[in-house]
């Protein structure tokens, strides 16, 4: 995979819009609509905030999160709605729910596969990835990911999980596209930010997928597009 090195987050941001920008124009030219499926996490929205206020084609163009905590629709650490905060300036916008409005006490995956299937979610035209900095990515944490969550011949679309431990900031289960549901795009990305986050990637490749699940992604994607600024 190819690293794209920025000045600092400002241009981070800037350079991730518009590639985002140009898989919405390519989606919508030659399929008619853009499927984006968007990372959560603080490091992603300054992009989505300058993307959002871009004239493009919003009427034509579907978001959906590549990973949810499984909390009711009105929650506040949905991602879903800080997507739909985020995109508010997009006039038509349609941003999707990967976790039904009303969360049960056990999290499964029948009705996500079934709103996936209901959306008629092609490959994407655009999927933006984050990662922790212990080298997670969506909601594929380490050590508590199946390995079928990795399987590329696997044709589930999403799996559930608890981080374990749980993150402080989001003691949540998790909903999260497998890792060959993300692959399955016309453009794939990874914006990461800081020292720390460089260290971990780099230091990705000598650990087991369970271990450093971003290793997976840096294995089975060479044309991803890695995006960082110090």
């Amino acid at each position: 995979p190819r690293l794209h090195t920025h000045e600092d987050a400002s241009a981070l941001a800037a350079a991730v819009a518009e590639c985002l920008a140009a898989a919405i124009r390519e989606g919508v030219a030659k399929r008619g609509s853009a499927w984006l499926a968007l990372a959560g996490g603080s490091t992603p929205f300054a992009a989505y905030r300058l993307l959002a206020a871009m004239d493009l084609p919003w009427a034509a163009v579907h978001l959906i999160a590549t990973d949810e905590r499984w909390v009711d629709e009105a929650h506040p650490a949905r991602n879903e709605a800080a997507l739909r905060t985020a995109f508010g300036a997009a006039q038509g916008v349609q941003v999707h729910a990967l976790v039904p409005a009303e969360a049960s006490d056990s999290p499964n995956t029948s009705a996500v596969e079934a709103s996936l299937s209901s959306l008629g979610v092609r490959p994407f035209d655009a999927v933006l990835l984050g990662m922790g900095m212990d080298a997670h990515i969506a909601s594929l944490f380490p050590h508590v990911t199946p390995a079928s969550a990795f399987d590329a011949g696997s044709r589930v679309s999403a799996i559930t999980l608890t981080p374990d431990p749980l993150p402080p900031e989001a003691p949540f289960a998790r909903v999260t596209l497998t890792l060959p549901r993300l692959l399955s795009t016309h453009w794939l990305g990874l914006m990461i930010s800081g020292a720390g986050k460089r260290t971990v990637l780099e230091n990705a490749t000598e650990r087991s997928t369970l271990e450093a699940p971003v290793n997976a992604l840096l294995r089975a994607a060479p044309d991803l597009a890695i995006h960082w600024s110090p």
